[in-house]
C-alpha cells in the first residue's frame, strides 16, 4: 500500500478532538505512524497510545463517501500492528463524519472482526473510559500502568461528579480541599477518592501508580480556561509537562543518592516524583534519604498542594521539602550554589514589571529581556554547584534568537552543554512554542572547559541551531 498524505482538514479536526480530550501530540498520539508489513510498511494516519502501546488507530479520509474504504484500510493496519492481538479501536474520520469500531476476538477461533460503535470519538476516547475499554488489552500487552489506569478511572469519576457550575480549575481545587479535610457534603465518588488516597498515605507503602494517576488528573489545573492574559494559566505561563519528557530528562541527568536536587518551578511535582522513583528503582535508595534530598518550590499554592500529595504517595510519612514561594528568590530559603542537580520546566512569558532579579548582579549582561525563561536560566546556574547538572526545558527561541547572544555567551562561560533534544511541536497543546530539553553541567567561569559544541563559533553558538544539531546528532523524542 503506497503512502498517501491524509486530508489536511480532516487531520486538523482529529488533532483538535484529541487535544480537547487532553491528549498531547508527540507523546500520547502521533501522525503518520509506520507499521511494518512484511518487507514493506503501512502508514497509519494517526495512532493514540498509552505509554508505548497503541490503543486506537485513526484513518482519515477526505469525504464521507470514503468511509467504507477508510474502514478497510484502517482494519488492515490495525491488524498488521499485531495480528495476534490487534489494536482494539479503529476510528474512521471521513470528511465530517466519524465512525468508531471495536475489535472483537472470537473465542476458540483465529481472526478478529471490528464491530461498529454507536458513540462518537469524543465520548469513546474520554480518558476516564480507557480502563473499561482497554484494561484487558493493556494487561495482555504487559502494560506496567494497568493499575494506574484503574486509579485514573476512580479519580475521573469523582472529577465528573462535581457540580457542572465549577470550571476545571475549581474542580481540581475541590478535590484538593476534600483531601485536606474539608469533607462536608462530598459525593460518593469523591469520598472514594479521599478513602483511596488516605489509605495509601497512612499505609506507609509507596504507591507509584496512584501518584502518577493523581498527577494525571490534576493536568486539568494546567489547562487554560479562556483566551488572553486574564486566564491565570496563560498569564503565568503555567503548563503541564508530559511524563515522557520528564522521564527522559531525569534519565539523562541520572540523579544519585545523597545528591541535593531542586525543581524551582515544580508545578504538579512530576520531576520530583520521577527523580524519587529513579533513586528508588535504579539506586535502591531508601525513602528517608530520597525525601531529604528533594527540594521543590512554586509560587502557586494549588501547585504546591498537588506536588505534596503526588510526592507523598510515593514517599509516605516523610517530611517533604516543598514550599510555596518565588523560585527566582530562592536564596532567601536555600543557599546559592548548594544543589547538585537543578531540573525544571520553568514558566513562560513576561516577568512582572517590578521584577528586580537582575539587581546586585554586575556579572550579568545588560538589558536582558524580562522573560521568565531568561530569569530561570540565570537562576538555574546560580543555584547549581560547580560540577552540578542542569536539565531545563526551553522554547527554541531562547536557543536561536540573535538578540539573546549576550545571554548565551554568559551561559557558555559557566556551563558545559551535554545535549539539546528537540521536542515535537504540539507536545504542550496550549503552548505555541516549539520546545527543547537542554542538559548541561556547571563549570567555573574562569575554566577553559571544552564544550561538545567547540567547533561552532562561540559568537553564534545558538544562532546556528542547524549546525548544533549536526554536531550533537540531535534526536527527536523517542517512544520507549
Amino acid at each position: 500500500m503506497r503512502r498517501v498524505k491524509p486530508e489536511t482538514s480532516v487531520i486538523g479536526r482529529v488533532r483538535k478532538t484529541l487535544q480537547n480530550l487532553g491528549y498531547s501530540e508527540g507523546t500520547e498520539f502521533d501522525f503518520e505512524v509506520a507499521i511494518p508489513y512484511g518487507a514493506r510498511k503501512l502508514w497509519a494516519d494517526a495512532v493514540l497510545f498509552e505509554g508505548n502501546i497503541p490503543v486506537a488507530l485513526i484513518e482519515a479520509e477526505g469525504s464521507e463517501s470514503a468511509l467504507k474504504v477508510g474502514f478497510e484500510e484502517g482494519r488492515l493496519k490495525a491488524i498488521a500492528w499485531n495480528p495476534e492481538d490487534p489494536i482494539p479501536l479503529l476510528w474512521v474520520a471521513a470528511g465530517e463524519k466519524d465512525q468508531c469500531y471495536r475489535a472483537v476476538l472470537p473465542e476458540g477461533r483465529v481472526g478478529v472482526r471490528y464491530e461498529p460503535l454507536d458513540e462518537k470519538p469524543t465520548e469513546i476516547l474520554r480518558p476516564e473510559k480507557m480502563a473499561d475499554l482497554f484494561g484487558d488489552y493493556l494487561e495482555r500487552q504487559g502494560a506496567a500502568f494497568a493499575d494506574e489506569l484503574r486509579y485514573r478511572e476512580v479519580f475521573q469519576k469523582a472529577f465528573r461528579s462535581l457540580p457542572s457550575r465549577l470550571n476545571d480549575h475549581q474542580r481540581c481545587q475541590a478535590i484538593l480541599n476534600a483531601l485536606s479535610g474539608k469533607r462536608k457534603g462530598l459525593s460518593q465518588p469523591l469520598r472514594h477518592v479521599v478513602s483511596v488516597v488516605s489509605q495509601s498515605l497512612s499505609s506507609g507503602k509507596p504507591n507509584f501508580p496512584l501518584a502518577r494517576a493523581f498527577r494525571w488528573l490534576m493536568r486539568y489545573y494546567f489547562r487554560p480556561l479562556e483566551k488572553g492574559e486574564s486566564d491565570p494559566v496563560r498569564r503565568y505561563g503555567r503548563y503541564f509537562t508530559p511524563w515522557e519528557v520528564i522521564r527522559f530528562v531525569v534519565q539523562a541527568i541520572d540523579p544519585k543518592p545523597n545528591e541535593r536536587i531542586l525543581d524551582f518551578a515544580c508545578g504538579s511535582g512530576g520531576f520530583l516524583l520521577e527523580t524519587a522513583h529513579h533513586l528508588s528503582e535504579k539506586h535502591k535508595a531508601i525513602n528517608s534519604e530520597i525525601a531529604a534530598s528533594l527540594f521543590g518550590c512554586d509560587w502557586d499554592g494549588g501547585c504546591v498542594e498537588i506536588a505534596r500529595i503526588v510526592l507523598g504517595l510515593l514517599l509516605p510519612s516523610q517530611k517533604l521539602n516543598i514550599i510555596q514561594g518565588d523560585g527566582l528568590k530562592l536564596h532567601r530559603e536555600w543557599e546559592d550554589e548548594s544543589f547538585d542537580i537543578v531540573v525544571s520546566n520553568p514558566p513562560a512569558g513576561k516577568l512582572p514589571k517590578d521584577f528586580s532579579g537582575w539587581e546586585g548582579d554586575d556579572d550579568l549582561p545588560e538589558n536582558l529581556p524580562n522573560l521568565y525563561e531568561v530569569a530561570f536560566i540565570v537562576q538555574s546556574v546560580r543555584m547549581a554547584k560547580v560540577g552540578g547538572r542542569i536539565g531545563i526545558l526551553l522554547p527554541d527561541g531562547i536557543l536561536t534568537n540573535s538578540q539573546l547572544n549576550l545571554l548565551r555567551n554568559w551561559l557558555l562561560k559557566r556551563v558545559q552543554l551535554h545535549k539539546i533534544v528537540s521536542l515535537p511541536r504540539g507536545l504542550f497543546p496550549f503552548t505555541p512554542s516549539k520546545m527543547a530539553a537542554v542538559i548541561m553541567r556547571k563549570v567555573k567561569p574562569t575554566s577553559t572547559h571544552k564544550s561538545v559544541l567547540a567547533e561552532v563559533s562561540r559568537q553564534n553558538f545558538f544562532g546556528q541551531l542547524e549546525t548544533i544539531r549536526r554536531v550533537l546528532g540531535i534526536e527527536g523524542l523517542q517512544r520507549t
